[in-house]
């Protein structure tokens, strides 16, 4: 047999004349990297800086440059911290030390100070660059924030200019109204004054057989007068009532309030009859307050029937209580439902049922105090029930 002498495997080294060739195409594949990162660099849309670990310029991009009013060979070899405001350096020294430390990307706000004097508020990204076989750098954007700032400051100004007009026409009107007030009050009792006198006179006055009538009818007149006053002092009072958010049991309001209600009960066929009532959270004032207004209110327009028949009703909801009080009365027609809670409003001529048309327009006054509301539903002639909304977490009244 004739043996074979072993094949050579092994490459033979590369010439000193292929190194250098392939050295300097990494060269220039190098120099065009560079040449295009420095590109991208400078064509970047936000102004940029590449910082060293002290701080100092190693490049700086044409827009941030020009955000300095300066030149990149004016800024480049320049310390940074320099061009920031006194009050903003720890901040930005701060902002450099976490970046380089590997925090991750860092975001502050910064004041520059510009050759002219001129402050310059700033937004600052920072991003930690790893470079092989150099030093690390921090990338740096800014972003001029100094019109946003000052409309800011501008939008907030005037917010509180206009928050310290706001209060003081909120303390005039509260004036005014305390004024107000008291003016009506001292005019009510300078009103009963004058009415309980003239009074007081026709009763002095033996009336003839040709002056009698008109002498009844004065005094009818000042009997309605001394009505009108009362409601207008007991609705001035419901106005300024001071309340108190407690648990309130309505079974014991009604029974008060039943009590109250017995002369206009007298001699008559009345039923009344009630749901369970709960246990409210409200002021008890103004709950009796409520209470006897519609209960009042039903037994007045019952009286024409021969048996008065009035019922409490009671809905839940997950907000809220609605108590109604129902009656067999005249009703009145549903068009008209808002009349009723007016000032001086009436559903029926007051020759016929006598009142002043106040009561209702102070329950709605003070149901929406508490964040309710009043209502009514009837049909002529059918009975009618008045309602109120109340919150199961009620307003501060």
């Amino acid at each position: 047999m004739t043996h074979q002498p072993p094949s050579q495997t092994t490459d033979a080294p590369l010439s000193a004349e292929a190194r250098l060739q392939a050295l300097e195409a990494q060269v220039r594949h190098l120099q065009v990297a560079a040449t295009q990162a420095s590109a991208l660099f400078d064509a970047a849309p936000h102004a940029a800086f590449l910082l060293s670990l002290q701080g100092r310029v190693l490049d700086v991009n044409t827009r941030g440059a020009a955000l300095l009013v300066s030149t990149p060979q004016a800024l480049t070899g320049r310390h940074f911290t320099p061009l920031v405001a006194p009050a903003s350096q720890a901040t930005f020294t701060a902002l450099l030390g976490w970046t380089f430390e590997g925090r991750g990307r860092q975001t502050g706000e910064v004041q520059a100070l510009l050759p002219d004097g001129q402050v310059l508020d700033l937004v600052l990204e920072a991003a930690l660059q790893r470079r092989e076989g150099a030093p690390d750098v921090c990338y740096v954007t800014a972003t001029d924030v100094t019109a946003f700032k000052a409309a800011h400051r501008t939008l907030l100004d005037v917010n509180q200019a206009q928050a310290r007009q706001l209060q003081d026409q909120r303390q005039r009107l509260q004036r005014l109204e305390e004024e107000f007030e008291s003016v009506t009050l001292l005019a009510i009792r300078e009103l009963n004054a004058i009415v309980t006198r003239a009074a007081n006179f026709l009763k002095l006055v033996k009336p003839a057989p040709v002056g009698g009538a008109p002498l009844t009818h004065a005094q009818e007149a000042l009997e309605q007068t001394r009505e009108l006053l009362d409601a207008l002092k007991g609705y001035m009072r419901a106005r300024t009532m001071r309340t108190r958010i407690r648990g309130v049991d309505l079974e014991k309001v009604l029974r008060e309030v039943l009590k109250d209600l017995q002369p206009q009960m007298a001699r008559r066929d009345v039923q009344v009859t009630s749901a369970p009532l709960p246990v409210l959270q409200g002021d008890s004032q103004v709950l009796q307050l409520l209470l006897h207004e519609y209960l009042s209110n039903a037994l007045k327009f019952t009286r024409s029937r021969p048996q008065a028949r009035v019922r409490l009703l009671v809905q839940e909801t997950d907000t809220e209580y609605r108590v109604g009080v129902e009656d067999n009365g005249v009703g009145f027609n549903l068009r008209q439902k808002d009349k009723a809670f007016e000032l001086f409003g009436r559903l029926h001529p007051g020759g016929m049922y006598g009142g002043i048309g106040l009561g209702l327009a102070v329950v709605r006054r003070l149901c929406e105090r508490f964040g309710g509301r009043a209502w009514g539903e009837g049909k002529p002639d059918q009975g009618a029930t008045f309602w109120f909304a109340w919150p199961k977490v009620p307003g501060t009244g």
